[in-house]
């Protein structure tokens, strides 16, 4: 299987949590201009991820796409499926996976394979064990067939107890 990976800033929309709480976001404010400037340049880098993303959907020949990037729910799914030639859609699998939040889960499956399709991978390296027993890995097999199979939650991708 043809495999290309694509990873996004999608900071943007998040501009208030970022530097882990008000704290650190109020000094990377007063260090870069204050948040409007700060909001400015977020928001040109996701739309320069937008642009990649359509590029890329527009010339890539992979038969799986994985897209990474930090927040759950800004995967872009929709927005490259929508950019693919015409030629391509319902041809190409594309796999979403972030972190952000502390936890390990499958948010979604691919409706025809039933397949994990949007991977929460956020273990933190085993930051808060034994609460969280998933140190945020994933197990991800390309078929021959163009297609993945997932493991998200198995005991295969757990800490040892």
């Amino acid at each position: 299987a043809d495999l290309e990976v694509i990873a996004l800033d999608t900071n943007a929309g998040a501009i208030d949590e970022l530097g882990g709480g008000a704290e650190g976001h109020d000094e990377a404010f007063r260090k870069c201009g204050g948040r409007s400037a700060v909001q400015r340049h977020l928001r040109a880098v996701g739309a320069a991820a937008e642009g990649l993303l359509h590029r890329r959907a527009q010339r890539s020949r992979a038969s799986t796409v994985v897209i990474l990037q930090h927040y759950p729910g800004r995967c872009m799914r929709e927005f490259f499926e929508a950019a693919l030639p015409e030629h391509r859609r319902g041809k190409v699998r594309v796999l979403c996976a972030y972190g952000e939040q502390r936890g390990q889960m499958c948010h979604s499956r691919d409706t025809t394979t039933g397949q994990c399709d949007s991977i929460l991978s956020g273990g933190g390296g085993a930051c808060c064990a034994p609460v969280v027993d998933l140190a945020g890995f994933a197990a991800v097999h390309l078929g021959d067939d163009g297609g993945f199979t997932s493991d998200v939650e198995s005991a295969s991708v757990r800490l040892p107890k």
